[in-house]
């Protein structure tokens, strides 16, 4: 597929009714080229594309227009047509030579609208419209056609978060209830996470990767595709997450159950470097605490902090700022918590109450605060 010269080749994929199948990659690696390929805008080079056994660049538009519907990044021009009128133009491959609607047509198009939530819309005129609220609605339009497939260029584009996880619902709904196949570009990682059956990873005109996401997505491969250096994606939680590679680390962190995530995100986002542990393996601070701290100390699941790793950690926290993540204290990290008393200087995110029941002698502070309590912790009067 590609111009004068091909852009990308090698691609062999079948895609069934009912899935959704995300074509991630760089920008430039050829996905926009595939979309176009495929909605017969620009011939192959070479090889073919079927649709139900047709070759697509053999079929009428009109034919066409029935079996597949397209979505693209480029901001819809509709004049003042309302929300049902934008609709109402996927009905265009059904309609009569005077471009009538039939009781059919009208009743389709109430029922597209109504199943992306978007009936309230129909009497909108859609350039008064939010990014969000046109999406549904384009999704509606789509839907209108009766395809058997619908190409998605960057669905969840402009939209904020709200719309995103409304429109990422939505397409895997229409896949599943309406057994409609969906093939989307993307470069958002959540979004093949969680909606799409299958993946294809494309870079340098080439396929780099194919299978579901949850095999496919890892760190290896998505380093190769982006060629990110100073963040590693974690497929366990669906994020890339910025390395930290500070060597001169004057501050530790104490952290468990997920409670030390945002703490070590911050600090790594302002550059500081830090040390942290006991953290068990199977803990979601772990996966954090593994790009995210200079250097991590680290007991396996579900078992008691054993004296070894205490003792690392102790060694560890000596001359260091040492930060309490407020971790919650049960039978297998009864350990941090005397970690915490033989530490220095503490600060802590839990309130002043929790640490005199805990008795850990702290400072409270809130985590907005911690990079300037950081800055300035030499003139303060911590714990000696």
């Amino acid at each position: 597929m590609g111009y004068s010269s091909p852009v990308l080749s090698g691609l062999n994929i079948e895609v069934r009714r009912g899935e959704v199948l995300g074509v991630l990659g760089p920008n430039g690696s050829g996905k926009s080229t595939l979309l176009k390929t495929l909605m017969s805008a620009l011939k192959p080079i070479a090889g073919t594309a079927f649709i139900d056994g047709s070759e697509i660049f053999c079929l009428k538009s009109d034919r066409l227009a029935r079996k597949m519907s397209i979505m693209l990044t480029e901001r819809v021009e509709v004049g003042f047509l309302t929300g049902y009128g934008v609709v109402a133009l996927g009905r265009y491959p059904y309609v009569d030579a005077f471009g009538r609607l039939s009781v059919n047509d009208r009743k389709t198009i109430e029922e597209c609208l109504q199943l992306v939530n978007a009936d309230y819309l129909a009497d909108r005129l859609f350039s008064e419209m939010s990014d969000g609220e046109k999406q549904k609605v384009l999704i509606a339009r789509a839907l209108a056609q009766e395809p058997e497939v619908i190409l998605m260029d960057e669905p969840t584009s402009y939209l904020d978060a709200r719309h995103k996880l409304e429109v990422m619902l939505l397409l895997r709904k229409i896949a599943t209830e309406k057994n409609i196949a969906i093939i989307l570009t993307t470069h958002d990682v959540e979004l093949a996470l969680r909606i799409c059956d299958r993946v294809v990873l494309v870079k340098n005109g080439g396929v780099v990767a194919e299978g579901i996401p949850e095999e496919i997505l890892t760190s290896e491969i998505m380093r190769n595709v982006y060629g990110v250096e100073n963040a590693r994606f974690e497929i366990e939680i669906g994020s890339f997450e910025l390395r930290n590679d500070g060597i001169d680390a004057r501050v530790h962190v104490v952290c468990g159950g997920g409670s030390g995530a945002n703490l070590m995100r911050l600090l790594a986002k302002k550059g500081i470097a830090f040390t942290a542990g006991v953290v068990h393996v199977s803990d979601v601070d772990y996966v954090i605490a593994r790009n995210t701290a200079a250097h991590l100390i680290t007991e396996k699941p579900y078992r008691e902090i054993t004296d070894t790793a205490f003792e690392k950690a102790k060694e560890l926290i000596s001359k260091k700022v040492v930060i309490d993540s407020g971790f919650p204290v049960g039978e297998f990290n009864m350990k941090n918590l005397e970690l915490l008393k033989c530490a220095k200087k503490i600060l802590s995110l839990r309130n002043a109450e929790e640490l005199e029941k805990l008795g850990i002698d702290a400072i409270p502070v809130k985590l907005s605060k911690i990079p300037e309590v950081l800055s300035c912790h030499k003139s303060i009067h911590l714990r000696q």
